[in-house]
């Protein structure tokens, strides 16, 4: 890949954090950082999921998961269950206000978007979805790429007997 391509999508991805207001804190008018609204959004829409599977989703560090899950179960938004038959796997459950908070989220980041898009056109709110799906498109088929990749390698190393 050359320089100019990486400027160019450094450059985007610098614009696009921005445009989205993810760094400010709090995030949404919430009480809640970005990565911490993600992690309750996440256990809100996605069912039963456990912290570990929290942390391979978001691709979040596990010492980062834990501290974000002890602060939302201090302002008792979640709950941890130890999972039966497991060896330390705790299952996250929202509680009614960590539904509620969830949920306002949810709400909120679908009027940021109304709001910061209300001045384009029909056709261009399509085009601009469409370029959002090719990108997501794109950067899937890499990330599959990439797992197998991995996988292989990881295969590779553990049938490698040594000379």
């Amino acid at each position: 890949m050359d320089k100019q391509t990486i400027k160019k999508m450094r450059s985007f991805n610098r614009y696009y954090t921005v445009w989205l207001d993810v760094l400010d804190k709090p995030y949404l008018e919430s009480d809640f950082s970005w990565p911490e609204s993600r992690v309750l959004f996440e256990r809100f829409t996605c069912g039963q999921i456990s912290a570990t599977e929290l942390c391979e989703r978001l691709s979040m560090d596990k010492s980062y998961m834990s501290r974000i899950l002890s602060k939302l179960e201090k302002k008792a938004l979640i709950t941890r269950t130890l999972l039966s038959g497991t060896k330390g796997i705790k299952q996250i459950q929202l509680t009614d206000a960590g539904n509620c908070q969830a949920r306002q989220i949810d709400q909120k980041g679908d009027r940021q978007i109304i709001e910061k898009l209300r001045f384009l056109d029909e056709e261009d709110c399509r085009d601009l979805c469409t370029a959002m799906e090719q990108i997501e498109k794109i950067l899937r088929k890499n990330d599959i790429k990439t797992f197998k990749h991995q996988e292989k390698t990881e295969n590779e190393d553990k049938n490698y007997s040594g000379i």
